[in-house]
């Protein structure tokens, strides 16, 4: 099924303010070393491991994925999403070996010397059966990450494919190469050899999400919404409450900057 284009432009052209807002935010210029990088990726790891969580509940919703299996769903949905977790989830690194993105960005913060306790604590905890809010709560995780984890939680238990599409596309997939052109600037020329892995997983992303999965993730919406103008108007409310979300988030890493510099 064709993108409906007209609709797509018009969505974009809706969240231009906020997305120039978070091109142009001032984290970016104060990330001035490697202390900064590892405070930013010991709260962006969060969004990393929610995003997953976001593309497993749109492939549990477009997608069969109970035994005995039935043919569920639009099959165009159904093949877009598993091209998408396909490379989301068993990418290759360097070496051509297996690896899920958030796998790769932990070993990313491993190599850079960030703190990955937090994490590894946090995912332990899930693996023992306990709940996402009751981690958040019991763990130190900073203010502004438990806000973006429960909001994109939210969005999941909404239980409506198109919003977390919404959520999926236009707050992850298609702001996510131009946010990491932003980041690093050349810091990874100042570091040779400490930010290789996490130079990769940045350009990997681009190069992916660029080229193949947010003209996937586009498509997905289209075929989601249909003419649906009910359908549309949420999601633009999804994807500006996203926005809005990631600027909270950038917000609060900035502080963290400018505490460490005060300290």
């Amino acid at each position: 099924m064709p993108i409906n284009q007209e609709k797509i432009q018009w969505l974009k052209k809706e969240l231009q303010p906020y997305r120039k807002e978070l091109m142009e935010h001032p984290l970016y210029e104060n990330l001035y070393d490697l202390a900064d990088l590892r405070v930013f990726m010991e709260h962006h790891v969060f969004a990393v491991w929610d995003f997953m969580s976001l593309l497993k509940s749109l492939q549990r919703y477009l997608t069969c994925v109970e035994v005995p299996w039935t043919p569920h769903g639009n099959p165009a949905n159904r093949r877009l999403i598993n091209e998408i977790v396909l490379e989301e989830e068993t990418d290759v690194d360097v070496d051509g070996q297996p690896i899920s993105h958030f796998e790769l960005y932990m070993r990313a913060m491993e190599e850079c010397g960030a703190n990955t306790k937090l994490m590894h604590d946090f995912m332990d905890g899930l693996q023992h059966g306990k709940a996402v809010y009751t981690q958040l709560e019991n763990l130190p995780v900073p203010a502004s990450v438990q806000d973006f984890v429960k909001h994109t939680f939210q969005i999941i238990q909404s239980g409506q494919p198109h919003r977390i599409a919404a959520a999926f596309t236009f707050g992850r997939e298609d702001v996510i190469p131009d946010m990491f052109r932003c980041l690093v600037g050349d810091i990874g020329r100042r570091y040779p050899g400490t930010l290789d892995t996490f130079q990769y997983y940045m350009d990997r992303h681009i190069q992916l999400d660029d080229e193949v999965h947010s003209p996937l993730a586009m498509q997905m919406v289209s075929v989601l919404c249909g003419d649906d103008e009910q359908k549309w108007q949420e999601c633009r409310e999804e994807a500006v409450a996203c926005h809005k979300m990631r600027l909270h988030l950038w917000d609060s890493i900035l502080a963290s900057f400018q505490r460490r510099a005060a300290s």
